[in-house]
């Protein structure tokens, strides 16, 4: 039987099953269930897109939690401060620039979700994207570090930036 419909871009489908995301990548639940809705997260480099992942909503706010309290100071006041959320997937949300304007040719998209439809989507430029990683504790770095060993295999640890993430 087919999928059903989805209004999700093909950007936040699946790489790896070549279809949308079906289930978190933290506990297994059906996305298309979860009433709070999820985020979709995709690192590209290059064009080419180095990892994937799907959080529903209650793993994302249990990761963040985890997340020392100056870390998850530093970044709401950075998203407060410095992100735009009008600017789509394909302007950065924080310096404005376009995909390719980034010179290490690296972005992120992260999408929020709700059922099957895209509700709203961000662009992080690399540098950007490194920027905030700087505002990190090693602490949260460990807790970050710990969620990539657990639920993304082959993806070494220091790749992926939680600041990245929606706040929730």
């Amino acid at each position: 039987m087919p999928d059903p419909p989805t209004d999700i871009p093909p950007e936040f489908h699946s790489e790896y099953e070549g279809r949308p995301f079906q289930s978190c990548t933290r506990c297994g639940e059906m996305l298309a269930e979860i009433a709070e809705g999820y985020q979709i997260f995709k690192l590209y480099r290059r064009g080419e897109p180095i990892y994937e992942y799907a959080l529903c909503h209650p793993c994302h706010a249990g990761v963040v939690r985890e997340f020392s309290a100056e870390s998850r100071n530093r970044l709401e006041e950075f998203h407060r401060a410095r992100v735009s959320l009008n600017l789509g997937r394909w302007r950065c949300a924080v310096c404005g620039n376009t995909r390719e304007e980034d010179p290490a040719m690296e972005f992120s998209v992260t999408g929020a979700c709700q059922g099957r439809r895209l509700v709203h989507d961000v662009m992080i430029c690399g540098v950007c994207r490194h920027e905030m990683q700087a505002l990190l504790s090693q602490h949260t770095r460990e807790v970050w570090d710990r969620f990539v060993d657990e639920n993304l295999p082959g993806v070494p640890a220091g790749v992926v930036v939680p600041g990245d993430l929606i706040p929730a």
